[in-house]
């Protein structure tokens, strides 16, 4: 029992395909609300999440980019526990618009 090559993991019970579907829908409502064509496809912008969902450091949230045109700065913020998503930007009124949406997912 006391067999050193035994290896011990500790695995996270996300809800991954949740938290996929989220991404998606954050991707689709960010582009109907603020009418503007992302720079990256929206498969690539869920992929984005993967690594962070492979790793054991859930306890902070993470941001990925959206970037568009108009809106370079644009950077979503994920709580991977709480499974919610929040829009980073300069743009205030933009900001609070998105977030209105956002935070109902």
């Amino acid at each position: 029992m006391n067999d050193k090559s035994e290896k011990y993991e500790i695995f996270l019970d996300l809800d991954r395909d949740r938290i996929k579907s989220i991404l998606l829908e954050t991707y689709n409502t960010c582009k109907d609300t603020m009418e503007v064509d992302f720079s990256i496809t929206a498969e690539k912008f869920v992929s984005q999440i993967d690594s962070y969902l492979d790793s054991n450091r859930v306890s902070i949230p993470v941001s990925i980019p959206l970037p568009s045109r108009r809106y370079p700065e644009l950077m979503i913020e994920i709580n991977l526990r709480k499974k919610s998503v929040i829009a980073r930007m300069h743009n205030r009124n933009t900001r609070i618009n998105l977030n209105r949406y956002l935070t109902h997912l």
